[in-house]
Formats: structure tokens, C-alpha cells, sequence
């Protein structure tokens, strides 16, 4: 089906009101989620993120609150339905509880071992809801809550506000519900024939990512959590420096790799970032998928450490604009607006999407702390994988003044997260030009002093 039969049927859609059809579909699915859908089907994308807590709760407590959020968010209720080389729809049937596991053990040694598990448990989306929680009780009041979806409802926001809506039901306060909302598509208005082949010409120069043989073994999950004085340095510093906290990040990752991996040192890398659309749409928290992505190349030779982290920030900053974010949907309705199977869509994303990192930042979460009998410790995610061989994924949330990390992968690269950090400690606290070496070679970066220094 071409992109105007996709809008004929988005019309056909809403113009059947009185039928048993409209009535029980939500809509049809935008081009995004259309193609996570098919994605998901070559290879698991869904994603979980994490809140440890502390205070007294229970299980029934836990229930309740679940149950007030998936009445709070339609898309906590709608399961995927469609017919091969059709546009498929959210369709809400028969109301599903969000299934909710719970594990009694230690959470801070259990957590990140049952987000693996998580993300090698695929979703049948033909099977409403689309969510579900794993809730790990401790001995001495504390917890933790993972939130896990299938990508084709959710973005990593979403389930931060997710997380926050339930421990707001655990404190009693209201959750007023949200509307339906539109696809990303329609919010944006995109417009046949926008693409203006920047994803396309993006695409056939870059080598795409091969896949890892499919299995159902489960990636490993570490956390890492830098010092409320180390997250107000490199947020200060990264300020000074005309950057980014996410682009010191992508710089510190770019050079921490290289130094625990052999193989990608003297090779460019490339780092994926999520973009979020949500100041551009006026979706508020709502629940859906409201994101783009551009990916940062890195060349091999050896640069300051600053200056990687300004390059990062720089081919960000020159994406995040309606115009791109509405060329990349448009050319992936030319995609899935034609029928496509999984194996095609499969290949387009390892071509459009190659990428080495994925650092997808959940940003500074203006949480409140407490939520009655419970206090909020840390938030980690997105947990995601690509399926992509030897790709490492860095979620990345700020929580009151705590910078979060959560490394995901089937092949982690053993230290990386610490390295990435003793190199972030070393940029930040050094105001004097110093050496650095990088890339286990000779090569050296130099630490640029602070931009007020002459």
C-alpha cells in the first residue's frame, strides 16, 4: 500500500465512526510505529526503564496504582492488529490488567539482571496491553519498579512519566486521563514526497550494521551512577566548554571505547541519539512514540576531548527542527507505505540507523523526590537493543542531580561505563591544558583549558 492508500485509510478510519470497526480500533499505526512493529518481529526493540525506591509498599498497593495508570494512558491498552502488506491499527478489545511480576530479593542486587531478562522476553503484539511491570521487593522497605513496552506505543519519556504517574497513584494524588492522540505523522503533518533524500543519501554512504545471530540469550545490564558533585561539574563544565552534558557524554563514550576495545580504535565510530519531538508536537507526557534520531560520526584520528564533545552537540542541535524530523517520517512512509515485510524493513534500518552507540538521554527529570511513603533513589533507562553485532546502548537520566547511566548489550565492553567516566572526572576537573592519552596508541588528546583562559 502506497503512502495515499495509507491516508485513505487513515480517512476511511475516521470517517467510520458508527462501526463496529472504529469503535474498537484507536487508529491506524503512524510510519514510526509502523515500522518499530516490523522490527520488532526481525528483532527485539522493546526497552524498560527502572526507578529504585525506598518505603513501605505492597503488592496490592503496586496493583492499584498499575491499574489507575493504564486508565490514565489509552495506549496501555490497545494491542496491534492487522493483515501482511496492510496498515496495521491499535485495537482496544477486551480490557488486560498491565501484567505485573513481582520478585522478592535484594533489588539493588537483582535489578539489572531482570531488566536482561525483560529484554529477552518478546511482546506478542497481537496481545493487548503492550506494557508490563516487574516490581522486586526488599527485605528493609525498598524496591524496585521496572516499566517495559513494546516500542511501537511508547518512547523512553514515556515510560519516565509512566514511572512517575504510578508512584503519584501510590501517593494517592490524581491521575486525570489523557486523550488519544494522533501518530507523530499526523501531528507533524507530514506531506508526500518531503523527504528531501537526506536519510536516503545518509544511508547509501554509510556501512550498514550487521545483525547478531538470533537467539534468546539474555544482554547484560550494568548501572552506573556518577556523584551529585561529578553530574554539577560536567553539566558546569560542558556549559563553559559550549557544549552539551549529552555531547561531553557521546565524547567520553567515543574515547572509552576505543580504549577497552581494540577493534574500534583508529575507525570512525558512530553514536546515535534519539531526538525528542515532544516541544515540538504539544503531546505534554502523554504516552506514545514522539521521537526521531540523527547519528554523530566520529573519525579515528585524535581530537580534545571538548572538541568531540562541541561536534556532538553541534550535528545534534542541527536536527532537532520540524523540517528534519518530518523528512525522516515521510521517508519511512515511503518504506512501510508499501507493504513492507520484515526482512525489508529490517535491512532499511541496519542501512539508516547503523550505528556503533546508542546514547539515548531521558534529560535532567524534574521528579519530585518524594511520593508519600515513598522516596525516589534513582531512575535508570531506556534499556534497548538493536540486534546489531557488538552495539552497546547508554541510557542516560538525570534525577535530582544524580546522572544515571545504564549500559545494555549482548557483547558489553567490559569497563566501559568506568572508563567513561574517570575520563569525564579528568575533562571536567582540569583547567589546564594536559595530555590524554587515547585509543591504547601514542595518539594523545589535549584537554582544552576553560574558554575564559587565554
Amino acid at each position: 500500500m502506497n503512502y495515499a492508500g495509507r491516508l485513505f485509510a487513515r480517512d476511511q478510519w475516521e470517517n467510520a465512526v458508527a462501526s463496529d470497526y472504529a469503535k474498537a480500533a484507536v487508529r491506524p499505526l503512524g510510519a514510526l510505529e509502523h515500522l518499530f512493529c516490523l522490527y520488532d518481529q526481525n528483532r527485539s526493540v522493546h526497552f524498560a526503564v527502572t526507578a529504585l525506591i525506598s518505603g513501605r509498599t505492597s503488592p496490592r498497593d503496586w496493583r492499584r496504582a498499575l491499574d489507575r495508570l493504564q486508565e490514565r494512558h489509552p495506549l496501555m491498552s490497545v494491542s496491534i492488529q492487522g493483515e501482511p502488506a496492510s496498515v496495521p491499527v491499535f485495537q482496544r478489545g477486551d480490557l488486560a490488567p498491565i501484567p505485573l511480576r513481582i520478585v522478592e530479593d535484594e533489588p539493588e542486587r537483582r535489578w539489572e539482571a531482570e531488566v536482561g531478562e525483560e529484554l529477552a522476553t518478546p511482546f506478542k503484539p497481537s496481545e493487548a496491553p503492550l506494557i508490563r511491570a516487574v516490581l522486586i521487593l526488599g527485605a528493609r522497605d525498598d524496591a524496585a519498579f521496572i516499566l517495559v513496552a513494546h516500542h511501537s506505543i511508547a518512547d523512553g519519556l514515556s515510560l519516565a512519566y509512566a514511572l512517575r504517574d504510578t508512584l503519584d497513584a501510590i501517593a494517592g494524588r490524581s491521575l486525570p486521563p489523557l486523550p488519544w492522540l494522533p501518530a507523530q505523522d499526523d501531528l507533524i503533518k507530514v506531506s508526500e514526497g518531503l523527504a528531501n533524500g537526506r536519510e536516503r543519501r545518509q544511508g547509501e554512504e554509510a556501512k550498514p550494521s550487521v545483525y547478531r545471530r538470533q537467539d534468546d540469550s539474555r544482554p547484560t545490564v550494568q548501572a552506573l551512577r556518577l556523584s551529585p558533585g561529578l553530574t554539577s561539574l560536567v553539566r558546569d563544565r560542558a556549559r563553559q566548554e559550549g557544549t552539551t552534558v549529552h555531547g561531553a557524554l557521546c565524547s567520553a563514550l567515543v574515547l572509552a571505547s576505543r580504549q577497552v576495545f581494540a577493534e574500534w580504535r583508529g575507525v570512525a565510530l558512530r553514536i546515535m541519539s534519539p531526538i525528542n519531538a515532544r516541544p515540538l508536537l504539544d503531546v505534554g507526557e502523554s504516552c506514545g512514540v514522539f521521537i526521531s534520531a540523527t547519528t554523530s560520526v566520529f573519525d579515528g584520528e585524535a581530537m580534545d576531548f571538548w572538541d568531540l564533545a562541541r561536534e556532538a552537540r553541534n550535528s545534534i542541535a542541527a536536527n532537532q527542527n520540524r523540517e528534519y524530523i518530518a523528512a525522516g517520517l515521510s521517508a519511512f512512509q515511503e518504506v512501510v507505505g508499501n507493504g513492507t515485510d520484515v526482512a525489508t524493513a529490517a535491512e532499511f534500518g541496519a542501512t539508516v540507523f547503523a550505528n556503533e552507540i546508542m546514547v539515548t538521554n531521558l534529560g535532567s527529570l524534574s521528579f519530585d523526590r518524594q511520593f508519600g511513603p515513598v522516596t525516589l533513589k534513582a531512575l535508570f533507562g531506556p534499556a534497548v537493543l538493536t540486534g546489531f553485532e557488538n552495539h552497546q546502548t547508554i541510557g542516560v537520566a538525570t534525577v535530582d542531580e544524580v546522572l544515571c547511566l545504564l549500559h545494555a548489550s549482548h557483547s558489553p565492553l567490559e569497563g566501559l561505563l568506568e572508563q567513561a567516566q574517570s575520563i569525564l572526572a579528568e575533562a571536567c576537573e582540569r583547567e589546564k591544558s594536559v595530555k590524554l592519552p587515547i585509543e591504547g596508541t601514542d595518539k594523545i588528546a589535549r584537554l582544552v583549558p576553560d574558554t575564559h583562559e587565554k
